[in-house]
């Protein structure tokens, strides 16, 4: 699933906590993006920069709510999830056995077909450790890493209603 469909169906409040760790710990890529998107809707960026910074988050995730904000979406979700969120991505990466730096990186090329056992274990860690919807939005992003995915891990998120979205549950 796109990034831009994924801030379309992810929660209002699960869409505004990455905004928010975004302003908070990425500040030059919150600013970087609000300017981008200011200006790709003929806005001077100080329109955007007045805003208190709850207003600020709100219209970022309504502009990564666009196709035409795709590639920007994309790139704040692998932010999120390699600053933020590297211990979930490490811990998936682990149950598949796929080499990674620590943090989330993958080391090398990423396999073309995925153990359906190991995919499941994985998720189900995930799952026990982890909001549905930040699980749900690590492994549809993740299947971004592959032309078509992975029909192993394709076939886990069809079957649990919480990593599809709209999520089913928090």
């Amino acid at each position: 699933m796109k990034a831009y469909l994924m801030f379309q169906s992810m929660p209002a409040e699960s869409s505004l906590a990455i905004a928010d760790w975004l302003r908070d710990s990425e500040k030059e890529v919150f600013k970087a993006a609000l300017a981008s998107m200011a200006a790709q809707r003929r806005l001077r960026p100080i329109f955007v920069a007045r805003k208190t910074k709850a207003e600020q988050c709100a219209w970022l995730v309504e502009q990564l709510k666009s196709k035409l904000n795709e590639a920007a979406g994309e790139n704040i979700l692998q932010i999120w999830l390699m600053k933020g969120r590297s211990a979930m991505l490490a811990t998936f990466l682990d149950h598949l056995g796929i080499p990674h730096d620590g943090k989330g990186g993958i080391e090398g090329d990423t396999p073309v077909h995925l153990d359906p056992e190991k995919v499941k274990a994985g998720v189900q860690a995930l799952l026990a450790a982890h909001p549905s919807t930040e699980v749900a939005v690590y492994l549809n992003l993740f299947q971004l890493q592959q032309p078509g995915g992975w029909p192993e891990l394709q076939a886990v998120i069809d079957a649990d209603p919480a990593l599809q979205f709209p999520a089913k549950t928090a």
